[in-house]
């Protein structure tokens, strides 16, 4: 779950297409609307500066701005294949951005937040200002919960996860007793939207239409008010903010939350002071735990953490797990291997709620981690220079400079990945094997040598690399250092869940003829096709 309020935020795969919009998204004044559009395209070509103002040491690969609207994964591939191991920079929509190659990241990941930001940076590329899309000063605490309570619960909430898959599965998907085509994406949005609000609202809200429709289309919402106010230079944003309705609906959609969770934090305040009381386990408690006293009955920032929450996860997730679906359908050989695995591990009804059970499906993290090395984000990284900054290549980053790390090339580097350009669906089951295997020859020839007394940044053993929810210099959809996602862990549990359960139960491909679904580009952002019909099976119990 690439997060808002850490790393990753505004780079993680999410695009609109207008087609499959819900109504109160595209709504808006028509005469507003075409005002803006004009103005938009005046200020495109008239105000935005046609040279880089802050002396970055490094060279500029040249591409119109056109072309960074609708094919960044082909520029980032194309321009890290010129420079690799270099620092160079690149002019998008979004503005000049400076390109750090995974070879110098290390030199970067560790430096303090007053030195090179990555909160000031995302706040930056949302607009924060205008689109609310900032957690401000309960930026720790939201990102504390996420690691401390839910990271540190998953295995005992599975089964009320698994519980909200079957009852959405159950109500929303077809028979599929003999080959159904199946819109798959638009599901996987109200699954995840579903299973994870079991998780931050809890029983009483997460299947609540409205609630679904807010917590869903709050992101939508605030990607399109913050493309429409990248066009227009800052010094008109204020002014500019009064064409752009979608900020207007972001208002709404807090009010509504605010209103929906009002009456839940108020009856649970009341209800902790009856003698015996047990508490709900979900994160609406844990975070009127964690709130001042001051500001437990703080309903708008309640309301708006957990649309911030929503924002950062439901999307991401999904479009991933589609992904996947996507490849498991033209890698048809994978899924009896996965399903397989996935029969070993959960034989009975009680192997969902045990703590390793998740963590035992090797070979479909691995899987889903090649799905995301090919399918992932186009950058990663987001950073804002604010002290100047010397690598040890030479270049200087003066303050002001933006970063960014090309994960669409360094996915397809083959000094990372042999063969990257093919699909290998055990490649990192393969690597963890290995590793495992040299491990053990290490640790006989060495006769008990401590070999694991600290993990990496994940929290995790050296062998742990190769996960899913692993990070590294060469894996950042995750992002990196200590603004990592701190929902990856849960985002890994929702989509192995989701799989593994669609596999026990059903064969999946293409259509006679047809080709993976080809994704969809807009600006930095990537995502898969909303609109492709996958076929399904049930398979016989």
């Amino acid at each position: 779950m690439p997060s808002i309020v850490e790393d990753t935020g505004p780079h993680a795969n999410f695009t609109i297409e207008p087609d499959v919009l819900p109504n109160q998204v595209l709504a808006g004044s028509r005469l507003s609307y075409y005002i803006a559009i004009s103005v938009v395209l005046f200020c495109i070509w008239l105000f935005q500066p046609s040279k880089q103002k802050r002396g970055v040491s490094a060279p500029f690969y040249k591409a119109s701005r056109l072309k960074w609207m609708f094919g960044a994964d082909t520029l980032v591939k194309d321009s890290y294949s010129k420079f690799r191991d270099r620092v160079y920079q690149i002019k998008t929509t979004e503005g000049v951005r400076t390109i750090i190659p995974a070879s110098l990241v290390g030199e970067l990941k560790g430096l303090p937040e007053n030195t090179l930001s990555a909160r000031t940076a995302v706040q930056e590329a949302m607009l924060s200002e205008y689109t609310s899309l900032c957690a401000g000063a309960h930026t720790d605490t939201l990102s504390l919960l996420l690691k401390c309570k839910l990271t540190g619960q998953l295995a005992r909430m599975t089964p009320q996860l698994k519980e909200e898959l079957e009852h959405i599965l159950a109500t929303e998907f077809p028979e599929c007793e003999e080959w159904t085509p199946f819109k798959i994406q638009p599901f996987l949005i109200r699954t995840v939207a579903r299973i994870s609000g079991r998780v931050f609202v809890g029983p009483a809200l997460n299947r609540v239409e409205e609630w679904m429709d807010v917590s869903i289309n709050f992101a939508v919402t605030a990607f399109i008010a913050v493309i429409k106010l990248q066009f227009f230079p800052p010094w008109m944003r204020p002014a500019a903010q009064y064409l752009v309705s979608e900020l207007g609906t972001i208002r709404k959609d807090l009010a509504k939350a605010e209103a929906m969770l009002t009456p839940i934090i108020d009856e649970r305040l009341r209800d902790s002071e009856t003698p015996g009381y047990v508490k709900p386990d979900d994160y609406v408690q844990w975070l009127s735990d964690a709130l001042p006293e001051d500001q437990k009955k703080d309903y708008y920032i309640q309301a708006k953490l957990q649309l911030l929450l929503s924002a950062a996860s439901i999307h991401t997730t999904a479009n991933l797990t589609t992904d996947c679906i996507y490849d498991l359908a033209v890698h048809q050989d994978m899924q009896e291997i996965l399903r397989e695995e996935a029969r070993e591990v959960f034989s009975d009804d009680e192997a969902w709620a045990r703590k390793d059970s998740m963590g035992r499906l090797k070979k479909l993290d691995s899987f889903i981690k090649e799905s995301q090395r090919l399918s992932g984000n186009v950058t990663s990284f987001i950073r804002k220079v604010m002290k100047p900054i010397d690598l040890s290549d030479g270049t200087h980053l003066p303050a002001g400079t933006d970063l960014l790390a090309p994960m669409a090339g360094i996915a397809l580097d083959e000094r990372f990945y042999s063969d990257p350009t093919v699909f290998d669906g055990l490649r990192f089951y393969k690597q963890f094997q290995q590793q495992q295997k040299q491990r053990e020859q290490q640790q006989q020839s060495q006769s008990k040598t401590a070999l694991s007394s600290s993990g990496d940044e994940a929290s995790t053993p050296p062998s742990g690399r190769h996960h899913f929810t692993s990070i590294g210099d060469t894996s950042m959809n995750f992002g990196l250092g200590k603004h990592a996602c701190p929902g990856r862990f849960f985002a890994g549990c929702e989509i192995k869940l989701v799989l593994a359960l669609l596999l026990l139960r059903y064969d999946i491909r293409l259509r006679d003829g047809e080709k993976r679904p080809a994704p969809n580009m807009f600006m930095m952002t990537k995502s898969p096709s909303m609109t492709a019909e996958i076929m399904f099976r049930r398979r016989a119990v």
